[in-house]
């Protein structure tokens, strides 16, 4: 305790925020198909020194600077080591977690692994470090990515071949229907949706939609960097706030935005970057009470939309083009891509309770589920 009012008190007296920088991560890469694989092994890294001046973050050369500032008040970093670390394998040990998994013809797999160590030196106050590793696995249409032991993967390759296969068919058609239809989408495409509106929408230094504002039906989204699971968990931002689960929307309505220490708006803690900006770290949306097979067998005549091979912010219009879509009893369909206005967010109506670790970015991930609402399909 009074090491916390020690540093409480040092944060408030301080007349400029100073910071030195480490990251470094081991990366093991691996890519399979029916004829073999191949897997590659190495190293990055980078360190700096950063200051706060006159509300900006600026890098520096690490020689003393002159400024006075108030900045908020924050909750500062802690120290911490996911369990994953110590089971790190070597590029022979790694190899061997795929001598089970075998693949069909027209089957891809392509796998990366880092391990991730990070510090953040806040000058006359303390150190913090976190460790973690980190998993990303593709397979053919479907991406699942979570933080954790490299030893799970192939029980994920298997539960991303068991989900195609329930939701693909061998039949292929072209799309003959537009306008606004009936949609599923499948985790990676939710994350994708709710990516954009946090990051472009709900940004606290411009954000272009107000708090207590109503902009979809009973849906709640959270930034959660504490979700171990997920690959982008962590335990401090990167202005060296502690980080917490925060609800951005709640119940369809807009409950907070993403701020840093110097943000317009928005407690702090949502900071990313070398020179830190509002961000979110993991995009966690709350299940609902539907099965997927529930959700399918009451949705005849709908469409399930999987994977992104492609997705782009257009004014107020996400514009997604899946890996795979298929017409629910009749198989594959092959149209151009689907747009999501904003305004059709209040069209969802049922949220699953099956959920799944997506990777959006290197910098983003999540845990969401399936769901279902009014699309506009755009054909060729």
């Amino acid at each position: 305790m009074r090491k916390l009012k020690r540093e409480a008190y040092k944060l408030n007296n301080i007349k400029m925020l100073q910071q030195d920088v480490k990251y470094s991560e081991e990366v093991i890469e691996a890519e399979f198909s029916v004829e073999g694989y191949s897997l590659i092994d190495y190293k990055r890294s980078y360190t700096l020194s950063r200051a706060l001046v006159n509300g900006k973050w600026i890098v520096y050369d690490g020689n003393r600077l002159e400024s006075s500032q108030k900045i908020k008040e924050f909750e500062i970093c802690e120290d911490f080591y996911h369990e994953s670390v110590k089971a790190w394998p070597n590029k022979e040990k790694y190899s061997r977690l795929f001598t089970n998994i075998k693949l069909n013809e027209d089957d891809q797999l392509k796998v990366i692994s880092k391990k991730i160590s990070k510090s953040i030196l806040i000058h006359d106050v303390k150190e913090c470090r976190e460790e973690k590793v980190v998993n990303y696995v593709e397979y053919n249409d479907l991406n699942f990515s979570y933080a954790g032991n490299p030893k799970d993967i192939p029980s994920i390759v298997e539960y991303l071949r068991a989900s195609q296969s329930q939701l693909t068919s061998p039949s292929r058609q072209v799309l003959t229907e537009s306008g606004r239809l009936t949609f599923i989408l499948d985790s990676e495409i939710v994350a994708s949706i709710f990516h954009y509106v946090l990051r472009n929408f709900l940004n606290g230094n411009s954000p272009k939609l107000k708090l207590n504002e109503k902009i979809s039906s009973e849906i709640t989204i959270y930034d959660n960097p504490l979700n171990s699971f997920s690959s982008s968990f962590s335990v401090f931002d990167d202005e060296g706030v502690k980080t917490k689960k925060k609800e951005i929307i709640g119940d369809g309505i807009i409950t907070n935005y993403l701020g840093t220490l110097t943000s317009k708006y928005g407690e702090a803690g949502n900071a990313r970057g070398i020179l830190p900006k509002p961000d979110y770290f993991s995009l966690e949306v709350k299940q609902g009470d539907w099965s997927l097979n529930e959700l399918i067998d009451e949705s005849r005549g709908a469409y399930i939309a999987m994977g992104v091979k492609k997705s782009e912010l257009i004014r107020n219009s996400i514009r997604i083009t899946p890996r795979s879509v298929v017409k629910i009893g009749q198989g594959q369909i092959f149209f151009r891509e689907i747009a999501i206005p904003l305004q059709e967010l209040v069209t969802i109506d049922a949220v699953t309770r099956e959920n799944r670790g997506v990777f959006i970015d290197e910098e983003h991930g999540g845990v969401t589920p399936y769901v279902r609402m009014k699309v506009r399909a755009i054909l060729y």
